[in-house]
Order: C-alpha cells, then structure tokens, then sequence
C-alpha cells in the first residue's frame, strides 16, 4: 500500500515514518471510540516504532494509540499487526471522581466534564490525572438547550456516551500534527431528513451512487412475547408476575343490519274462488 503513516510517542514526539503495510482497517464511531488495525511487514523499523502507547497519525486528524500487538510468521512472510482505538479512546483512561451535578448544553456539559477529568482536574491527584498535549478545540459548538444531569463515578467516556446516544451530540478526539496536540471536539447533529423543512435534506441510495451496497437481515429465534417474573417467597406464597408484548386489539365486528320491513296485502277475484 502507498500509504505513509507517522509513529508518535505517547507524548507526542515524532519517531518515524511506517510506509509499508499490509493492510490498514478504521472504523469511527459518532458516539463512541472508534478502532484501528495495521498489518505490516516485520522489519527492524517496524519493530522499533510498533510499541505499546505509540501513537499513529494516518492522515487529516485521524490517530489511533497501539494497545495490542500480535507477530506471526507464515508462507507469505513474518507480520506485526497493531490494534486499538482511535484517540477518543483516551478518554476511558480517566473517571468521574465523585458526584457531578451538571447543567447547561449537552456540548458544554461534555466539554466540562473532559476539562475537569483530563485537562485541568480539579480532584483527586490533580497532576497524575492530566492527559499532556490535550485540548478542548476552540471551534467547539456549546449553544443549544439547556439540560439538568448527575453523573457519579464510571468512565469518562462511558458518561459522554451516554450524553452523546441520548441527546444526539458527536463528540471524539482529533490530532493537530501540526502542532502537535490532541482536541477534544463536540458536534450537535442535525435532521437532515425529507420531513423536516429546517436544513437541506440528505438521500443515500444506490441510484445516487453514494450507497455501494446494501443488504438486509431478519431472524427471529430470539423473539419472545412473554416472560414470567419470578421474585421473593417460598411455595404457593412465592410472586410471580407475567410480563406480556402489546397484543393487537381484537376487531370488534360490525353491528347487524337493520331488517327490511315490507307490507304485503292480497285479495281474492272472484270472491271465494
């Protein structure tokens, strides 16, 4: 592959240049670390800059830290393949230290929370919990709706996700190379759908040529449409409670129609016959 990618210390010092691999696979994720994975012919470069908590700068703002390294020696040759996340994936290394009451927009409320964790701490070992070379991006979005939230303990990034899945707000770590330093974004989403009238709608579809392929998978053998709930007691005394789906009402059948009533009168001619 014609693809150079510079290796980083963990503190940001350039180390060198990987320029062959094998194969190269990244995922993103909105709401979430994305993952990376690097296959590379072993050599005596590729041995030195491969290390554990080296960072890898690919291209544009994409950067991934090295968690996993696996050497295999088969009939095409010996490869070193790296794995782990990208660099929103720092944010897992940190807790919430205590009880956060928290108010604002769901940007600024994660900006706080990454600000107080990993940039300027404000409790617990303020200087072991820093993240040196870590920023909040200055083009960060922090308008919207104001929210009320607590969050006590867990992860860092276990709290923004949960922020970002349920209010619709991206969030990730970018790399300056440039600089070098890493910044910590917030993106508010947008609905880019046919039923709304507010922004310029978006179309994927295989027509357009910006769907490549598509598929669709159904499988039932994990549906249930029932559960019984067993709980405390012994016996006879012991509760249960059954717990059913919604079940589609029963259609109530149409009323009768009224009887056509008809009078009908006879007479005879000749009289008696």
């Amino acid at each position: 592959m014609d693809l150079k990618m510079e290796v980083y210390t963990p503190g940001l010092e350039l180390v060198g240049m990987l320029e062959v691999q094998r194969s190269v696979i990244w995922e993103e994720k909105a709401f979430s670390a994305g993952s990376f994975s690097v296959e590379s012919l072993i050599t005596g470069e590729a041995r030195a800059l491969l290390t554990p908590e080296n960072i890898i700068w690919i291209e544009g703002q994409t950067a991934g830290i090295i968690e996993h390294i696996d050497q295999q020696a088969g009939k095409d040759g010996p490869y070193i393949t790296v794995k782990g996340p990208d660099l929103t994936g720092i944010l897992g290394r940190r807790i919430l230290w205590g009880q956060y009451d928290l108010s604002g927009t769901v940007p600024a409320i994660m900006c706080r929370l990454v600000e107080d964790c990993c940039i300027h701490p404000t409790r617990g070992d303020t200087e072991a919990r820093k993240i040196p070379n870590l920023v909040l991006a200055e083009d960060n979005p922090l308008g919207g709706n104001s929210v009320r939230t607590q969050k006590t303990g867990g992860l860092l990034l276990e709290a923004l996700e949960e922020l970002g899945e349920a209010y619709g707000v991206a969030f990730g770590v970018r790399f300056n190379p440039a600089v070098p330093r890493m910044e910590f974004w917030v993106r508010p989403g947008a609905d880019r759908s046919v039923r709304q009238n507010v922004n310029d709608p978006v179309f994927y579809s295989t027509e357009l040529d910006d769907v490549l392929s598509s598929e669709y998978t159904y499988h039932s053998g994990k549906y249930r449409n029932i559960a019984l709930v067993v709980g405390e007691g012994e016996g006879a005394n012991r509760v249960m409670i059954t717990v059913e789906g919604e079940k589609e009402p029963e259609p109530t059948p149409p009323e009768p129609p009224e009887p056509v009533r008809y009078t009908v009168t006879l007479s005879v001619d000749p009289q008696g016959g």
